[in-house]
């Protein structure tokens, strides 16, 4: 194990180097911290907020806030320096930081269990036993946890519950901290070190084909794409994951292929739309069209009759983006049952070619669903189909939904005075 004082010594350094970059100032928070440490806490100032709170803050956190700095530069707007950190929980029940976080490590923690947990009355909070060292903006954050059987470990946390929490695998908060330095060094996006899992190329493939868990699979997978590049060799290991067993991998996996353009992954992609998952085979649509293939819009109208509405839609998104999008291709789906297709297809009118547009759009603005009349009245505006002018006057005779109602009353003096 290395002497803590060499870890600091050595964070110290990586700090410097950082702040000499100075592109590093273009990422997102750094304007706020400035790749500036703040000076440390004495030690008595940290043994009275020990004392007032009943707890003791885990040892690597406390070398680091007495013996380099009370936050400063970090992930995101920076480390909040310790008063702040606890501020922005304090407002949860008194007492909290002394009891038990109910967060381990190694759980796997769903959308729903958020509000499963909080019960107000018997002063249950997902945040309790933790500061906030890192605010991500908006309701994201990363937490030390300072009670419980994680002490001493960071979990990522959306006051939302909504992306569910992650306990990050970095031993403690030093570990942590370095590695995001060290990956800020590497050309990685540091955005991503609240859900990333550590690691390069290599790591994380072998997690990625290897490992037990399938949501550590998944993770590992889409944390390849805090990495500027991969090799070759990675990108063709990358394409094998799209065949794991479990649907949340493959769909990572798909997703990964898209974000590096893996051309390695095209035939992966190609059998991956045949999935029996629809989340996988949104991915694999949206991977083939971000890959170019020749044959995008032939592919892509044969996935318009996906039972799946995210499927559809990005059919239709890959027809648009080829410049091959038909009226011809969405008339089958203004007609569908399912609304959001009717809407979604009704929307694309706006980029389509080819005739039939009016009846279609004559059509959806009798539609019994309110989101496709008021979609066709935006389309009638869009394009400029003046000569449907008296459809719109006579939907706002009868019309109830306030929403279609603020469309019309916005799309008729446009289409009367030609301001378009």
């Amino acid at each position: 194990m290395i002497p803590i004082n060499q870890q600091l010594t050595r964070i110290a350094a990586k700090v410097r180097a950082a702040a000499a970059v100075p592109g590093n100032l273009a990422i997102f928070g750094a304007s706020k911290h400035k790749f500036v440490l703040n000076p440390p806490l004495a030690a008595g100032t940290v043994i009275e907020f020990e004392h007032t709170h009943e707890i003791r803050l885990p040892e690597a956190y406390r070398v680091f806030i007495t013996s380099l700095a009370d936050g400063g530069v970090g992930p995101s707007y920076g480390l909040l320096p310790l008063a702040d950190a606890y501020a922005e929980l304090s407002g949860i029940f008194h007492g909290h930081l002394a009891v038990p976080s109910p967060f381990e490590p190694g759980m796997t923690y769903g959308n729903e269990w958020w509000d499963e947990f909080f019960d107000e009355e018997d002063n249950r909070d997902p945040c309790q036993g933790a500061i906030a060292v890192v605010h991500h903006g908006c309701t994201s954050y990363t937490l030390l946890i300072v009670s419980g059987p994680a002490r001493g470990r960071l979990v990522s946390i959306d006051l939302n519950g909504v992306p569910a929490p992650y306990v990050l695998e970095d031993n403690d908060f030093l570990c942590w901290y370095e590695r995001w330095l060290d990956e800020l060094a590497a050309g990685y996006d540091v955005s991503r070190v609240f859900e990333k899992i550590p690691g390069g190329e290599d790591e994380l493939l072998a997690i990625a084909a290897t490992d037990p868990s399938p949501e550590r699979r998944a993770r590992s997978t889409w944390s390849l794409c805090a990495l500027p590049a991969l090799t070759p060799a990675g990108l063709r290991a990358l394409a094998d994951v799209i065949t794991d067993p479990i649907a949340s991998v493959r769909s990572a996996a798909l997703r990964a292929a898209r974000h590096f353009r893996a051309s390695e992954a095209e035939d992966q992609a190609r059998t991956a739309l045949q999935d029996t998952d629809p989340a996988v085979r949104s991915e694999a649509m949206s991977t083939l069209q971000a890959l170019q293939i020749s044959d995008l819009a032939t592919i892509a109208r044969t996935m318009l009759s996906d039972p799946d509405h995210d499927v559809t839609f990005r059919a239709i998104w890959a027809l648009r983006d080829s410049g091959k999008l038909a009226v011809e291709d969405l008339a089958p789906l203004t007609s569908a049952a399912d609304p959001r297709v009717r809407a979604t297809a009704t929307h694309y009118l706006q980029d389509a070619v080819g005739d039939g547009i009016d009846t279609l759009l004559t059509t959806a603005l009798g539609d019994s669903q309110a989101q496709v009349r008021w979609t066709a009245v935006q389309v009638v505006v869009r394009r400029n189909l003046r000569h449907l002018q008296p459809h719109l006057t006579a939907l706002l005779k009868i019309e109830t939904d306030r929403t279609v109602l603020i469309n019309l009353q916005r799309a008729l003096p446009q289409l009367t005075e030609g301001r378009l």
